[in-house]
C-alpha cells in the first residue's frame, strides 16, 4: 500500500510542478509590483519594489534626502509602469537593466547648460575641503547572516552617505578618522558605529521588534497591523525553526496570548488540544477552526509538517474570525505555508536525529524493604482493627503477608523474615530484585529522524516552492512510534497582465504504532499496570525455592502472567498473584497491534483577475481527502489464557471548498478604504465501517481476519454529509492610518440544522486610533507607535457531536430483535450556538524601538449552548436537546517584547506574555447537578470542584477526618469531633460536599530570552500557569488503601502509626474499613496547579560565510535543540497542563509527556 501511494503522490508532484512550470522559460521584464501606500516615503517603497521582485536598487542616500512622499494604490501593476508612477512628480529618474534599478537625478537645463547624472554607487564630496580615508564593509543580518541589500551608510550629522549593493557590500569615501558611521535598513534596528581610523567596518543589523508595520495574513486576505482592528497573533518560522515538533500546535505553548495547549497523551504522533479564550461550549466541540494556506482543513494537523510553514495567524476575537461565521467561535488557526520568491533556484536540506525519554520523573515509590514492612504493618493493622490482639496481629501479620501477595522474593519463611514489630530481617535477599522493574520494562530511548529537503525559486512571473520531508519517531515506550513521508508543492505564475494563477498541492503519508492506553481496562493499559505492580513481583518466573530462573527448552526466560504455572513434571508450583493477574506487558509490548494508517492529499487552485484599476476577483477551488485505517488486537498467549483477537476501522473523508471573492480599493487623498464581498460552499462526507474477530488459528501477528474463526462484534458503517453555504462581505476604512474602521457580515446556512433555521448571520465592527499621530504627541519622544482599537462581533457554533442533531433519532435492532426504536425527539428550532466578542487593546512601541507590546481585555459571552433536556416519564423519551444556557470567558492579555541590547556582536531580546482569565456559567436549562468531582451550576466555572471537605488525621487514631453534613444527616456522639467550632467525623459517606476552587489557572503565559553573540545564537522559552488546582488522581491511586500490594507513595513513610501523631497521612491497612480510612474523592487530593515548563532551548552556530562560500553553500547552521526540557511542579509525577478538566484523567493511565533532545544541520545551496 505504501509503496502505491507514494507512487500516487510522486506522480502528483511531477504533473503539478510541469504544469505550475511551463512559463519558467518564457519570462520577460514584466515584474508586477502590489502596494496600497500613503505618505510613504521614497526608501520603504523601494524596499518593497526589492522584496517583490528581487531586483537590486542602486541610488546615492544624498539624492534620496530631497524625494518626497508615495501615495498609490497598485494591483499586480506592471514594474515599468509602477516606476512610472512613483517617480513621476520627483527629482529622480529609474532605469532597469538587467534586474537592477538605478537611480540618477533627472537632467535639469538653466542657461543652456544641463547637470550631469551622478552615478548611482558614488559619493562626491564637491563640498569637502578635504578628501578623507574610504571605508568599505559588508552589512548583513544579525539572525540569519544574509546580506542586506539596500542598507543606508551615513556620516552621523552630515548627509554623506551610500546604499549597500545586492550583496551587502559599500564604499565610502571621505570619511573622517573619528567619524560615527549610522547604518539602517527597513526592518532593521539601526547601528551606531565609530570609525576609530578602521577602514573595513562590516555591520549586523538585528531585526527590529514586532512593529505595526508589519503585514499579516488574516481571514481572506491580507492586513496592516497599524490598521487592524481586531486581535490577532502571529508566530513566524522563526519562533518553532530547528524545534524537534512533530505538529505545529505544539509551537504555540507559551508563545501565544490567549492559547492554551493541553497534552493529554505523549504518544508520538498525537495531536494536542487548543483552546483560544477560554471554552467557549459546553456539549458542542471547542476547538478552533483550521484555516490551510485560505482553505478550510479538516484532516490531521499532525499531517502538515512544519518545516513547509511560514507562519501562523490566530484569530481570535470576532472582528478577526467573524467572515469564517458559521465556525469561528473558538477562534482561527490560519496556517500559512512557503512559496517561492523571485531568484534563482534555492535548496535547502536539513536533517535532525533526536532522542526521546519521559519529561518529568514519575511518583516516588517505596523500595521493596519499606513495601514489605508496610503491608506487615497493614495486616497487623487490619487484625486490630477487626477485633483481634495486638500480639496476635504482629505475630501472624507475617504470614498472612507472604499468603496473600503470593510470592516470597526473600526465600524465607514468615518468622525468620520479619520480628515482632514488623522489621525485615537485615539479612533478608531479594533474589529477583534485578527483574522487578516493571515499567522499566516497557520503556527505551527512542530516536527521532526528521529529513527535509525543498527546491524554491522564481523568475518575473512565476515562483514555486516544492518539497518533501521523511520523519520516524519512536517513543520512549516500546513499540511506539510515528512515521510520516510528506509532499508539498506550490506554483504561482502571472499569466497576463490581468491573470495571475497558482496551485497548491499538499500530500503525507503517516503511520502511528503504539499501546492502549486510557481507553482500556486496568489490566491491558501497561501505563497503570507496569507501574502499579509492586516491585517483589518478578518480571519473568523464578523457582520459589532457589530464585533462580526457570528457562525453557530453548535456555529463554518465561515471562510470568501472574495466572500461576506448574512445571511439567510437578515439582515446581507458582500460585500467581491477585492484581493484574494475566498480564505481562514487558513481554506484550513486543507484539503490539495497536495503530492507524492514514493518506491525506489537500489540492488548491485559484485565479487573480484585476477587471478594473483596484477591482480583482479571486476564484478559489480547493478539495481534500483523508483516508484512514486504524487497528488493534492481541495475539495468542498460553499463559494469558487469550484467545487472541483483532478489531479493524476503516474511514474516508472528502471535503470540497469552492470560494468566489470580489476585492476593491481605493485611495483619495488620505483616505483609504477596500471592500470585500465573496461567496464560499463548502461540502464535508464522511464514511465509516468497523468490525472484529477473534480466536486466532496461528499463533502470531497474523491480524488479518481470515486468521481468525468467531465474529467478536458485527459489521457496522454509516455515512455523514455535512455542508455550509455563506456569504461575506468586509470593510475596511482609514483616514491617513490615523483613524480607522472595518465592519464584517457573514451570513451562513448549514445542513446540522432544519430548513426553518438553519440560516445565521454574524457580523463585527472595529475602529482603532493611532495616537502617535496625533501633534499633541510629537514632543512625547519615548513613544514611537501607540494606537488604540475596540471591536464587537458575533461568531457562530454548529461543531456538534451528530450530525442531525434536529432529528428524531430512531435506534436499529433494539435489545437484538429486528426493527426500530425513538431514541430521541426531534426539534426543528435547534439552531447555531452563538459567542458575542468584546475586545479593547492599547499597542505601544516605545524608547527607540527597544520596548513593545500590548494589553488587551476580552469578553467572550458564548450563548444558546445545547443542551439535554430532561423529559417527562410519560413521553417515553429521557431528553430533548434545546439551545439554552450561557457561558462567558474574560480576561486580559500582556504582552511585552524588549531589545536590551544591540551592538554589532551582541543582540539580547527578552518576551513575556501573561493571560488571565475567568470562565463562569451565567444560566442553565437544568438543576444543578454533579458531573464525577465537578458540581454544573450557574454562578460557578465550567470546571468548578464538588467534593468532600476533607480536614486532616485524627491523631487519636489516624483516621481521616472529614467535615460533617449535620444538615443531611443524624450523627452520634461518637461519630462527632469538635476542632476550633467546626464539626469533623470519620464516617465519609456523611461528610459535606462543598465547592473546593475550580481546575482552570487563573494565568498562562510564557516568557524567554534570544541571545546573540557572533554566529552562536542560544534561544529559550517557559511556559508557566498560576492558580487554579488540580485533582491528583496518579498520587490517589498511590495512597489508596483499597489496591491491596500495588506499589505505593514514599508518602506512606510519613503515615500514621501510633496515638499522638500528627500527619496528614492516615493509618494503613490491607483494604479493610476501607470506608473510613479511605479519603476517596475529597480535597486531600487538590494539589495547586501551578507549574513552570522549559519547553524549548536551542543552540546554534552559523557557519562562516568565508568558509561556505568555497564550498558552494549560502548558508549552514549546526544546532542542539530540547523540547519539554525541564518541570517544575507541585510534586514529582505531576503533569498538570495534562488536560483542560485538570486531572480527572488519573495521571496512571496514559502516556507521559516526552522529552527531545535533538541535533541539526541546515544547507541552503
Amino acid at each position: 500500500m505504501k509503496k502505491h501511494f507514494l507512487f500516487k503522490v510522486l506522480r502528483l508532484v511531477i504533473i503539478f510542478l510541469l504544469a505550475g512550470l511551463m512559463h519558467v522559460s518564457a519570462m520577460s521584464h514584466s515584474q508586477t509590483i502590489t502596494l496600497h501606500a500613503k505618505h510613504l516615503s521614497l526608501a520603504s517603497v523601494l524596499e518593497t519594489i526589492r522584496q517583490q521582485t528581487g531586483y537590486a536598487v542602486y541610488a546615492n542616500i544624498v539624492h534620496l534626502k530631497d524625494t518626497k512622499p508615495v501615495s498609490i494604490t497598485a494591483n499586480n501593476m506592471p514594474l515599468q509602469t509602477f516606476l512610472d508612477k512613483i517617480f513621476a512628480d520627483q527629482p529622480l529618474k529609474a532605469s532597469v537593466e538587467d534586474k537592477t534599478i538605478v537611480l540618477s537625478r533627472k537632467r535639469v537645463t538653466q542657461a543652456g547648460t544641463s547637470q550631469a547624472k551622478v552615478p548611482a554607487i558614488q559619493v562626491h564630496a564637491n563640498n569637502l575641503d578635504v578628501q578623507q580615508a574610504q571605508i568599505t564593509g559588508k552589512v548583513v543580518s544579525a539572525e540569519t547572516g544574509e546580506p542586506i541589500s539596500y542598507a543606508n551608510v551615513v556620516v552621523k550629522g552630515t548627509t554623506k552617505g551610500i546604499s549597500t549593493d545586492a550583496q551587502g557590500n559599500y564604499r565610502l569615501d571621505g570619511v573622517a578618522a573619528d567619524a560615527v558611521l549610522i547604518i539602517s535598513s527597513v526592518g532593521y534596528q539601526s547601528l551606531e558605529i565609530a570609525v576609530n581610523g578602521r577602514k573595513q567596518i562590516d555591520a549586523k543589523l538585528a531585526l527590529q521588534s514586532e512593529t505595526m508595520d508589519e503585514v499579516m495574513v488574516v481571514a481572506y486576505g491580507t492586513a496592516k497591523k497599524s490598521t487592524y482592528t481586531g486581535s490577532a497573533a502571529v508566530i513566524g518560522e522563526e519562533t518553532f525553526k530547528n524545534r524537534p515538533l512533530t505538529e505545529v500546535t505544539q509551537a504555540l505553548t507559551g508563545t501565544t496570548p490567549g492559547v492554551q495547549v493541553g497534552t493529554s497523551n505523549g504518544q508520538p504522533g498525537s495531536a494536542p488540544t487548543l483552546r483560544i479564550r477560554g471554552i467557549g461550549s459546553f456539549n458542542a466541540s471547542n476547538d478552533p477552526l483550521i484555516i490551510l494556506d485560505g482553505m478550510p482543513y479538516d484532516n490531521a494537523i499532525t499531517s502538515i509538517n512544519l518545516t513547509d510553514i511560514e507562519s501562523i495567524t490566530v484569530l481570535k476575537d470576532a472582528s478577526s474570525a467573524a467572515l469564517y461565521g458559521a465556525r469561528a467561535a473558538n477562534g482561527v488557526l490560519m496556517i500559512n505555508t512557503k512559496r517561492g520568491r523571485t531568484g534563482k533556484p534555492t535548496v535547502v536540506a536539513k536533517y535532525n536525529f533526536g532522542l526521546t525519554s519521559r519529561q518529568s520523573s514519575d511518583y516516588e515509590r517505596l523500595s521493596d524493604k519499606d513495601y514489605m514492612e508496610l503491608y506487615w504493618e497493614a495486616y497487623r493493622n487490619s487484625t486490630v482493627l477487626n477485633g483481634g490482639t495486638l500480639a496476635d496481629a504482629n505475630r501472624d501479620a507475617g504470614a498472612a503477608l507472604l499468603a496473600g501477595i503470593g510470592y516470597n522474593p526473600y526465600l524465607m519463611d514468615a518468622a525468620e523474615l520479619f520480628d515482632l514489630n514488623g522489621k525485615l530481617n537485615p539479612n533478608a535477599i531479594n533474589h529477583w530484585a534485578d527483574d522487578t522493574d516493571w515499567y522499566g520494562g516497557i520503556t527505551q530511548t527512542g530516536k527521532r529522524h526528521d529529513t527535509n529537503v525543498s527546491i524554491s525559486g522564481g523568475t518575473e512571473k512565476t515562483d514555486y516552492y516544492t518539497s518533501l520531508g521523511y520523519m520516524n519517531e519512536e517513543g520512549f515506550i516500546i513499540g511506539s512510534k510515528f512515521n510520516r513521508i510528506s509532499a508539498k508543492a506550490n506554483a504561482n505564475s502571472q499569466i497576463t497582465k490581468w491573470l495571475k494563477m497558482g496551485t497548491n498541492l499538499n500530500t503525507a503519508q503517516s503511520k502511528s504504532d503504539g499501546q492502549q492506553a486510557e481507553t482500556s481496562g486496568a489490566i491491558s493499559n501497561p501505563f497503570r499496570a507496569t507501574r502499579f505492580l509492586g516491585n517483589i513481583y518478578p518480571i519473568h518466573l523464578h523457582n520459589p525455592a532457589t530464585g533462580e530462573y526457570i528457562l525453557d527448552e530453548n535456555g529463554n526466560k518465561i515471562p510470568d502472567f501472574g495466572s500461576g504455572w506448574t512445571s511439567e513434571d510437578g515439582t515446581i508450583v507458582i500460585s500467581g498473584r491477585d492484581n493484574f493477574a494475566g498480564s505481562n506487558h514487558p513481554f506484550e509490548v513486543h507484539d503490539t497491534y495497536n495503530g492507524y494508517l492514514r493518506q491525506t492529499i489537500n489540492l488548491k487552485g485559484y485565479a487573480d483577475v484585476s477587471l478594473l484599476e483596484g477591482l480583482k476577483l479571486t476564484i478559489n477551488g480547493g478539495v481534500g481527502t483523508n483516508m484512514y485505517r486504524s487497528w488493534n488486537g492481541g495475539m495468542i498467549y498460553e499463559q494469558k489464557g487469550n484467545a487472541g483477537s483483532s478489531a479493524q476501522n476503516s474511514s474516508n473523508t472528502n471535503t470540497w471548498t469552492f470560494q468566489q471573492l470580489l476585492n476593491y480599493g481605493k485611495d483619495w487623498g488620505r483616505h483609504h478604504m477596500d471592500v470585500l464581498a465573496g461567496h464560499e460552499s463548502y461540502q464535508y462526507q464522511y464514511w465509516y465501517l468497523s468490525t472484529s474477530m477473534k480466536t486466532q488459528t496461528i499463533p502470531g501477528t497474523n491480524f488479518e481476519y481470515a486468521n481468525f474463526t468467531e465474529i467478536n462484534a458485527l459489521p457496522n458503517s454509516y455515512t455523514h454529509n455535512y455542508r455550509v453555504e455563506g456569504y461575506l462581505s468586509r470593510v475596511n476604512y482609514d483616514f491617513d492610518e490615523k483613524y480607522f474602521a472595518s465592519a464584517s457580515y457573514r451570513r451562513d446556512a448549514s445542513s446540522r440544522w432544519h430548513k426553518d433555521s438553519r440560516w445565521g448571520n454574524f457580523w463585527s465592527v472595529g475602529a482603532g486610533w493611532s495616537l502617535d499621530k496625533e501633534n499633541f504627541m510629537k514632543d512625547v519622544r519615548f513613544v514611537n507607535r501607540l494606537k488604540l482599537r475596540t471591536a464587537y462581533g458575533t461568531v457562530g457554533n454548529d461543531d456538534l457531536p451528530g450530525y442531525y442533531p434536529w432529528r428524531a433519532v430512531y435506534a436499529p435492532n433494539d435489545n437484538g430483535e429486528a426493527g426500530f426504536v425513538q431514541s430521541s425527539l426531534g426539534n426543528k428550532e435547534l439552531t447555531w450556538e452563538v459567542s458575542k466578542n468584546f475586545d479593547a487593546a492599547a499597542e505601544f512601541v516605545l524608547f527607540d524601538n527597544r520596548l513593545d507590546g500590548s494589553v488587551e481585555y476580552f469578553n467572550r459571552v458564548s450563548s444558546n449552548m445545547l443542551f439535554s433536556v430532561p423529559q417527562p416519564i410519560s413521553s417515553g423519551i429521557e431528553t430533548i436537546d434545546v439551545n439554552a444556557g450561557s457561558m462567558y470567558n474574560k480576561g486580559v492579555e500582556v504582552v511585552l517584547n524588549g531589545n536590551i541590547l544591540k551592538t554589532n556582536d551582541w543582540s539580547i531580546g527578552l518576551n513575556l506574555n501573561t493571560t488571565f482569565l475567568e470562565n463562569k456559567l451565567t444560566s442553565l436549562p437544568l438543576d444543578p447537578y454533579i458531573s464525577s468531582i465537578y458540581k454544573i451550576e450557574a454562578g460557578h466555572s465550567r470546571y468548578d470542584f464538588y467534593l468532600r471537605e476533607w480536614y486532616g488525621v485524627n491523631p487519636d487514631n489516624g483516621f481521616n477526618l472529614f467535615r460533617a453534613d449535620l444538615e443531611q444527616f443524624e450523627f452520634t456522639p461518637d461519630e462527632l469531633k469538635e476542632i476550633n467550632g467546626v464539626m469533623y467525623t470519620e464516617n465519609i459517606e456523611k461528610s459535606l460536599y462543598v465547592y473546593s476552587g475550580t481546575s482552570l489557572p487563573k494565568a498562562t503565559g510564557g516568557f524567554g530570552a534570544d541571545i546573540g553573540w557572533k554566529n552562536f545564537n542560544l534561544k529559550f522559552s517557559f511556559y508557566y500557569q498560576l492558580g487554579g488546582q488540580f485533582y491528583d488522581g496518579g498520587y490517589k491511586s498511590f495512597m489508596n488503601t483499597s489496591l491491596v500490594y500495588n506499589s505505593r507513595h514514599k508518602d506512606l513513610l510519613k503515615r500514621w502509626r501510633q496515638p499522638g501523631d500528627i500527619t496528614d497521612v492516615a493509618i494503613f491497612t490491607n483494604g479493610t474499613n476501607s470506608v473510613n480510612i479511605d479519603a476517596a474523592s475529597s480535597t486531600r487530593w487538590l494539589v495547586t496547579s501551578n507549574m513552570l515548563e522549559l519547553t524549548n532551548v536551542n543552540l546554534s552556530y552559523r557557519l562562516p560565510k568565508a568558509f561556505l562560500q568555497s564550498k558552494n553553500i549560502s548558508d549552514a547552521v549546526v544546532y542542539f535543540s530540547a523540547d519539554n526540557a525541564w518541570l517544575l511542579a507541585h510534586r514529582k509525577g505531576l503533569y498538570p497542563r495534562r488536560n483542560f478538566n485538570a486531572g480527572y484523567i488519573s495521571n496512571d493511565d496514559v502516556y507521559a509527556p516526552s522529552t527531545i533532545a535533538s541535533f541539526g544541520l541546515s544547507l541552503t545551496f
